[in-house]
């Protein structure tokens, strides 16, 4: 057993290490975590009015850490904020052209990673492989909260 969780350390060792340096190439190297995830999302709807309620709601996170996110999005110019016009309390968020150009760049890194990844294996395999991990993180996290409840 010993043996598979240090396969499985390798394995994320190589995997972080060939994203990291991948990212860089793709020119998306900062864009691994919910800045990316805005990004993306607001890529796949473009047409949608999408606000800070619905981000909040996708990445399940609190108003205040949404408010933040969309501020340093702003800053870093991957976003703009647009009012409502029927509501001037909603504000909207918007791809700037730079972030659009952004989350194209991610969405083909995502595509590139996951294609190296997956190649030569099946859609069978890749789906056992999921459940199974899904399984081991849902054992994790029982015997976690199991910890808790005895404090």
């Amino acid at each position: 057993m010993d043996n598979q969780f240090q396969e499985m350390r390798n394995f994320i060792a190589m995997m972080e290490q060939f994203v990291s340096e991948k990212s860089k190439e793709f020119d998306v190297e900062h864009l691994g975590g919910p800045q990316g995830f805005v990004l993306m999302h607001l890529l796949r709807f473009p047409d949608k009015d999408l606000s800070f309620k619905d981000i909040e709601q996708y990445l399940k996170i609190s108003k205040s850490v949404t408010s933040n996110l969309i501020k340093r999005m702003e800053k870093n110019g991957f976003i703009h904020i647009e009012p409502s016009q029927k509501d001037k309390r909603i504000k909207y968020i918007r791809l700037t052209d730079f972030g659009r150009g952004k989350a194209d760049r991610l969405e083909n890194f995502l595509d590139y990673v996951h294609g190296v990844f997956l190649n030569g294996i099946s859609k069978e395999d890749a789906e056992t492989t999921r459940r199974v991990i899904w399984e081991m993180k849902s054992n994790l996290s029982r015997e976690i909260n199991k910890g808790e409840e005895d404090v």
